[in-house]
């Protein structure tokens, strides 16, 4: 599969300075495909290829932002109506144009990702923002979570997380994650499943610094609807792995529960990197028990300084009748990954039920040939 940063392809780099050249003629589209494609650009990864191409614009748009706010609306509308769909990812470092041009311009940089976020979504902009001037973001973001425009409301949520994947880290947001619970319950419910989806994914990054708060937050809130009750359980996806009690009782998962009998048996005590850890795992319900569970698999990974950290599998979710008997074959792969390092030797394996740590055994992982 091709990497995500060979998007910017010649031909695409060249269609956009052609769009350019349609909102301000003095652009030429080769100049402009030559000063983004000039070196190190082969060497560049996906990030760095984004900000070259914010940069090489705003050599020829140098700001400040109200000057070159007329540009970027006509370059969107342009692209509009040559079909391009909004929230469209390649163009996100039109973002990057208003955090290099208008953190001394706030309510200019605000009109401007109000309508970029649409077309190409500003979370990571807005966090220059919050570093900048704190109190009038949060104040925007509290205003943007009651927009008419989804993808605006989104961006009060998403741009906000504590914890947000790529985006430059805010410490009062880490700090106070309560900060944005007015957001969260403004917009938990909403309408629009885009949105929805963001709330889960900030409730989650909270459950990691603050547990209890999102506990608080999502007691209470079941069965309103199928949608809504999947999105609570999205945002509670790390308590739940955790093993939390509180979080697996709002689901109905027992976790006095135990087995009549669980085995788990691995097909070999040795993987190589590159292959996979097959596995079998049996269970016996109890005589009289009909009961929900929830079944895991945890790898404790070898770490480089001798320690494992933890990682949890979904196995699924069933109700087990009484002395009902199942098996569940499964492979775990060790193909190299960019988001692992393998190390190796002793590996660990365990079952978890209803948050419950079962059979727990060691393999050793060894050297691909």
């Amino acid at each position: 599969m091709e990497p995500l940063k060979e998007m910017y392809s010649p031909d695409w780099v060249l269609e956009l300075g052609n769009h350019l050249n349609q909102v301000d003629v003095r652009i030429s589209p080769l100049e402009f495909q030559k000063q983004v494609f000039s070196s190190p650009w082969r060497d560049m990864e996906l990030k760095q290829r984004i900000d070259r191409l914010s940069d090489v614009l705003i050599q020829n748009w140098p700001g400040p932002i109200a000057g070159i706010y007329p540009n970027i609306i006509s370059l969107i509308s342009n692209l509009r109506e040559k079909g391009v769909a909004d929230f469209n990812f390649p163009y996100i470092f039109l973002n990057d144009l208003v955090t290099k041009t208008g953190l001394d311009d706030f309510e200019t940089s605000m009109k401007a990702l109000e309508k970029i976020t649409v077309f190409s979504s500003a979370e990571f902009a807005i966090r220059f923002f919050y570093k900048h001037h704190f109190d009038k973001t949060l104040k925007q973001m509290q205003k943007w979570s009651k927009h008419k425009e989804a993808f605006v409301r989104r961006l009060a949520s998403e741009g906000s997380r504590p914890m947000l994947p790529w985006g430059i880290g805010i410490p009062e947001i880490k700090r106070n994650p309560e900060i944005h619970l007015s957001i969260i319950k403004t917009l938990w419910d909403d309408e629009n499943e885009i949105v929805r989806r963001s709330v889960a994914n900030h409730l989650n990054d909270i459950s990691k610094l603050n547990p209890n708060l999102v506990l608080e937050f999502c007691e209470g809130k079941f069965g309103k609807s199928k949608e809504l009750d999947k999105n609570l359980k999205h945002a509670l996806r790390t308590l739940l792995k955790k093993g939390n009690k509180k979080a697996l009782g709002f689901f109905s998962y027992n976790t006095k529960w135990k087995p009549a009998k669980i085995k788990l048996t691995l097909s070999k005590k040795e993987v190589k990197v590159g292959s996979s850890l097959e596995f079998e795992v049996f269970l016996e319900q109890t005589p009289k028990d009909k009961t929900k569970i929830r079944l895991e698999y945890k790898i404790g990974f070898l770490l480089s300084n001798g320690s494992y950290g933890h990682k949890v599998f979904q196995l699924g979710e069933r109700v087990l009748l009484p002395k009902e008997k199942i098996k569940i074959n499964k492979r775990h792969s060790f193909a190299p990954i960019t988001t692992r390092v393998y190390y190796l030797g002793t590996q660990t394996i365990s079952i978890l039920l209803n948050g419950n740590e079962y059979q727990l055994q060691k393999f050793e992982l060894k050297k691909e040939k």
